[in-house]
């Protein structure tokens, strides 16, 4: 069974996010694209001049759950149209030329869209796999970003998407993980005792400070906040191991001992 993680409360309207993926030249990158749209909740995905829309391919890479963005999706031929009625448009570029004017990452962006989605229809621009946005594209954004790599990267369109909207979830998103039940201390207490048995019958505590070695091992294991489970574990792993001293074969007897 999957366990999805739970999200308390969203800060971004995502209604009003939308990603605008212009020139596209591969069917598998759109279908990717919606896939990344139903995986942080934006429901809008807008094609401007794509080069092939092959359904089976886009519909392979979106897998079940970006269907709905892909039957839904909106297609025009130029990008003005496609942002006529978007209030902001974030452009995205790797290349980092003066003309490109280029003073931001996507992380130190996403704060001011947060805010700005609450009354703001906002899209993020996204450009050709081979040459990304052109100077004219980004000509009609309010703002352009990048997506910070090391040099010798090359993210493809549909990863530069997933960023994007990654940081923009997270931004916003109080995510509320369950939490494991920590041992008591009475569980911890029988686990100390049967890891001190175990210690005493492999001569592994010093004889003379039994107890400050002890203290050195509980500081130990307190710092890690084990679990109900994990004690458990290394309680099975000690009285298995004192079952193995127990029995374990005499080296005075068996077929290679010598003979009195």
């Amino acid at each position: 069974m999957q366990v999805r993680v739970k999200t308390k409360k969203l800060r971004t309207r995502l209604e009003n996010l939308a990603v605008v993926l212009v020139d596209t030249l591969y069917p598998e990158n759109i279908g990717s694209a919606a896939r990344a749209c139903a995986n942080f909740g934006v429901s809008q995905l807008i094609l401007v001049r794509p080069r092939d829309l092959t359904p089976e391919k886009m519909r392979a890479m979106a897998t079940r759950s970006g269907l709905p963005i892909l039957e839904k999706m909106r297609i025009y031929e130029d990008l003005v149209s496609a942002l006529s009625d978007f209030n902001y448009v974030v452009g995205t570029t790797a290349r980092l030329g003066k003309q490109r004017k280029v003073y931001e990452t996507v992380r130190e962006i996403v704060p001011r869209i947060v805010d700005l989605s609450q009354e703001n229809r906002v899209a993020f621009l996204f450009g050709n796999e081979k040459w990304g946005l052109t100077n004219e594209d980004l000509y009609h954004c309010h703002t352009v970003v990048t997506i910070p790599t090391t040099e010798a990267a090359s993210l493809n369109v549909a990863q530069a998407v997933v960023i994007v909207l990654y940081e923009m979830f997270c931004a916003s998103a109080e995510v509320e993980l369950p939490k494991p039940r920590l041992a008591t201390v009475k569980e911890l207490e029988i686990m100390y005792e049967i890891i001190r048995e175990t210690l005493k019958r492999i001569d592994y505590i010093p004889h003379e400070n039994e107890t400050l070695w002890m203290t050195t091992i509980r500081r130990f294991l307190s710092r890690l906040d084990l679990t109900a489970q994990e004690v458990r574990v290394i309680q099975g792993f000690c009285k298995q191991l004192l079952w193995a001293l127990e029995h374990r074969p005499s080296k005075t007897s068996g077929p290679s001992a010598k003979q009195g």
